[in-house]
Order: C-alpha cells, then structure tokens, then sequence
C-alpha cells in the first residue's frame, strides 16, 4: 500500500487509456509506480496479475463508490477493480519521493474504514476466500491456512490461544 502525506493511502494503479486492456493497463501502470526507472533485469517489469478481488462503482459525480450499482444507475460513471498481483521471491521495486510503501497487515485493514476507507478495508473479505500458504528459505511449506494436511501427512494445525 502506499502513503501519500502521511494521511492518505492508496493502491498502485490509475484510470486506463480508452485503447488499453484491462490488464495491459494494469501493467503498465505498476510499471509507471513500482518498476525501477531503469529495470536491470526484464523480470523488473514483468507482474504476475492474478483474479480480480472486487469491482467498485461510482454512480455519480461524488466521492462515494459502492461495491455493487445501485438499481437506479443505468450509467454508472467509474469502476475501480482490485486484482491480486503474485510477486516472486524478489523483487526489486522503485516507490516515487513522495510516496511511502508500507506493508499493512490484514488484521490492522480490517474493519478500519475509518484510517483507510471503504474500499482498503474490505481486503481482508476479499482474500478470506484463498488458503495462505507459509514458505520457509527451501521452499518448503512451514504453515498452511486453515490446518489442512502437507504433502508429507503431517497434518497442519493453527492453534489460537
């Protein structure tokens, strides 16, 4: 996520270009944000774009999106999608000098609109639908959520106390 003036957070990515793809938009948007000015490696620019976690609408000209459109809205006038991005074990990434990348965990995201709005907030629902897996340095699978079974029979249990 990023921090612009120390208030307001935002994901990386802007409004299209009319002959853009979706995803070739998105593309080259994170490339614009997040890959370095000048990429030592093609795989600086290259995103793993993943499925899209959820479509808000702006009905009119105000400042409020819903998750849904209204049934009264025959043209709605935006829509901002969220998709997952799967980065690589690496990855090298250039944050603009008036911005600031943090790394908000989901439990903070939560139920906060208030410090982040309605949009960032409903992360956690979206993701809530995928089983997070807890890789070590060998690529070996340490935590799988929720407890399911390894490839080795030992079952993975999470213990809340």
């Amino acid at each position: 996520m990023l921090q612009i003036a120390n208030a307001f957070f935002k994901l990386p990515g802007d409004y299209l270009q009319p002959n853009e793809s979706e995803i070739q938009g998105f593309v080259a948007r994170l490339n614009e944000r997040l890959a370095p000015t000048t990429p030592e490696s093609p795989e600086d620019t290259k995103w793993e774009i993943g499925d899209c976690l959820a479509q808000w609408w702006r009905p009119n000209f105000e400042t409020f999106m819903y998750p849904f459109i209204p049934a009264h809205v025959t043209r709605p006038k935006e829509c901002k999608k969220l998709y997952l991005v799967k980065l690589p074990k690496t990855k090298v990434l250039a944050v603009p000098k008036n911005m600031k990348l943090l790394a908000v965990p989901l439990f903070e995201l939560y139920d906060n609109s208030a410090r982040y709005g309605p949009q960032l907030a409903a992360i956690p629902q979206y993701l809530a639908k995928y089983n997070f897996e807890f890789v070590d340095s060998n690529d070996k699978i340490v935590v799988q959520t929720p407890g399911s079974t390894l490839g080795d029979g030992t079952v993975v249990r999470n213990n809340v106390h």
